[in-house]
């Protein structure tokens, strides 16, 4: 859909259009976190899509319901940290 389509619209059919991108964009999140929590598995190595883990190596310690526990591997003062992570962030490393 271009933006002289969105311009031509209504309010109201703005909000229904954004209302269903909406729930499509929570959908796949959902149906993402699913496979990603199917695959994980406790002591995995993985990593996460966010800014203040870039780069860093992370274990799971354990999986819960929409998040996971993970372990700061590589730490500067030595002992492990625990970060509580959405399963959709995480990617598991190959």
């Amino acid at each position: 859909m271009t933006y002289s389509e969105l311009n031509g619209l209504t309010i109201e059919e703005l909000r229904n259009l954004n209302s269903k991108v909406v729930e499509v964009i929570k959908l796949k999140r959902s149906e993402q976190a699913l496979d990603v929590k199917d695959e994980l598995r406790i002591g995995m190595n993985v990593s996460v899509n966010h800014p203040k883990l870039a780069g860093k190596q992370l274990r799971v310690e354990k999986i819960n319901r929409t998040k996971a526990v993970l372990s700061v591997l590589n730490t500067s003062y030595g002992r492990p940290s625990r970060v509580n992570v959405p399963l959709s962030m995480i990617q598991i490393n190959g």
